[in-house]
């Protein structure tokens, strides 16, 4: 008597794992890019905004820059480390995502620093 079972689903030691869903990681430094992209063709940004009078555009820009970047690109970063462990990724991927991680690590202090220096 066997135990365990014959299925074709269970996950033996040998196998590759699924990379279908691997650029998914990469999704999470969107809101960056996006942002950044946004922040450069809104300029003048020592605008105030027309529904929300008592805030400055680059209030804004300070708000999403210090608090929302950061928390997206460390989960990106934990995905990654926990898929990367487990083999998900190829040597272009894990490449392709260093030079993302490092562009975000880099560009955003630079944009927080530039905006709050007055």
């Amino acid at each position: 008597m066997r135990i365990g079972s014959n299925d074709s689903k269970s996950m033996s030691e040998g196998a590759v794992p699924d990379r279908s869903n691997t650029w998914r990681v990469f999704f999470w430094f969107l809101p960056f890019f996006l942002s950044f992209i946004v922040f450069l063709l809104s300029f003048p940004i020592d605008r105030r905004i027309p529904f929300w009078p008592h805030r400055y555009l680059f209030e804004v820009y300070v708000d999403w820059f210090l608090f929302v970047t950061p928390v997206v690109t460390i989960v990106g970063l934990v995905l990654f480390i926990l898929k990367s462990r487990h083999g998900y990724y190829s040597r272009l991927q894990k490449w392709l995502f260093a030079i993302t991680f490092l562009v975000t690590i880099l560009l955003n202090p630079f944009i927080l620093l530039g905006l709050c220096i007055d």
